[in-house]
């Protein structure tokens, strides 16, 4: 078997502290919130590393490389409702 015919390498991360699995390592932003069923077209990802945050607002459609056990959170583009 050749390196073309292996399937593709796939990781866990955590999505809003949920585990997502099945995630190929070369994705975008959109596939890994499809792939936690979060709608990218009202939500966009947010890698968290330790204090760092990096969004990828309006970069959903970039291939990223993710990593065994990244985290991640969802967040809305819609209006913030207030009480």
């Amino acid at each position: 078997m050749t390196k073309a015919d292996a399937p593709a390498k796939t990781v866990t991360v955590t999505v809003d502290n949920e585990p997502v699995t099945g995630v190929p390592r070369s994705t975008t932003p959109n596939e890994i919130l499809r792939l936690a069923e979060i709608d990218p077209a009202t939500h966009y990802l947010v890698k968290i590393t330790g204090r760092h945050q990096e969004s990828f607002e309006g970069r959903g459609e970039e291939t990223i490389t993710v990593h065994e056990r990244e985290k991640f959170v969802s967040l809305s583009t819609g209006p913030t409702p207030t009480s």
